[in-house]
């Protein structure tokens, strides 16, 4: 009970002191949010709300409607400073059909071209998820993976650092481990994996962060080829242990009022080699006293309201 309490306190400081956890050249403010179709468009006064307490220089968005209104977007970060000149740079992801990527940054952005454009499977990838399919589903989904893999990344060039972050919604559903969804996951996963690879190889960065909705629902094999291994001196990726308000719920999708159970689908995974992390939670408004919610804009229904998911705020201190 003890240490409950110690959780829900540091939380609640973290909340209140989210000014004094501004970037500098030491740290670096992550949130990470699928935010299904277009939270910013049909709910903009509750995400600006949920930007604000969230804090971050940088921000990593998933499965992003692509008719989604950047502008809209740019107009709820630059809310974020208004005191301040500083711009956000904004790379709307090309690959993934319906599901784009997003990332938005204070930092400038090199694009890489590995994430740049349509990111496609690989030809035996395909294959093998026609494979395991019913036929007539083929047609459907033939379309989908010819829109590539939903996913976006780029190295952010920051206080003399650089940053390769990487963000992706993988395959959901599934009704087993021997299902073409969860293979259609490794796929994805593997190729990601591949790519980010290539990158390590080419380029030097100094920190690596890999986020999104990897809809671990029938197996953590994803997971496994995710994290590595990647070429020194980054090796392996470990995922941000997170958790809501009261120190027990670790949940990311809100189950309730479905036939599945509340589970952890969203991660932060990050390379021990270059960052450790300095703090982080999963921001719900839910179980908060109404209270301290209302200076940020906020009540307790606030993040319910822009869909299922709850997004992930980390911070990491450059080693």
């Amino acid at each position: 009970m003890h240490q409950r309490i110690v959780f829900v306190f540091s939380f609640l400081i973290a909340l209140f002191a989210a000014g004094d956890l501004a970037a500098n050249d030491e740290t670096v403010r992550i949130l990470s949010w699928n935010i299904s179709d277009d939270a910013y468009v049909a709910e903009p006064a509750e995400f600006g709300a949920l930007l604000r307490w969230g804090d971050p220089d940088v921000v990593l968005l998933d499965e992003v409607s692509p008719s989604a209104d950047v502008e809209l977007l740019k107009n709820a970060l630059l809310a974020l400073n208004e005191d301040s000149d500083a711009a956000w740079n904004i790379n709307f992801g090309d690959s993934g059909g319906r599901q784009r990527a997003v990332i938005a940054s204070r930092a400038l952005q090199q694009p890489l071209p590995e994430f740049s454009g349509i990111v496609a499977y690989p030809n035996e990838g395909r294959q093998r998820i026609f494979a395991r399919m019913p036929l007539e589903k083929r047609a459907v989904v033939e379309k989908q993976l010819d829109k590539g893999i939903p996913v976006n990344g780029t190295v952010l060039l920051a206080g003399g650092r650089r940053l390769l972050v990487v963000v992706t919604d993988l395959q959901c559903c599934g009704d087993g481990p021997e299902s073409w969804e969860e293979d259609r996951r490794r796929v994805e996963a593997a190729e990601l994996r591949r790519l980010i690879r290539q990158v390590l190889q080419r380029e030097s960065v100094d920190g690596v962060v890999f986020a999104g909705d990897f809809n671990l629902v029938e197996s953590t094999f994803g997971m496994g080829l995710l994290t590595g291994p990647y070429p020194a001196p980054h090796l392996a990726l470990i995922p941000a242990e997170l958790y809501h308000p009261d120190g027990i719920s670790a949940w990311t999708w809100d189950g309730r009022g479905t036939p599945f159970p509340s589970d952890v689908l969203d991660y932060q995974l990050y390379g021990p080699a270059g960052l450790e992390m300095r703090s982080g939670f999963i921001l719900d408004t839910e179980k908060l006293d109404p209270r301290e919610l209302e200076p940020y804009g906020l009540d307790t229904g606030t993040v319910g309201r822009t869909g299922d998911h709850r997004p992930l705020v980390v911070e990491y201190r450059w080693k």
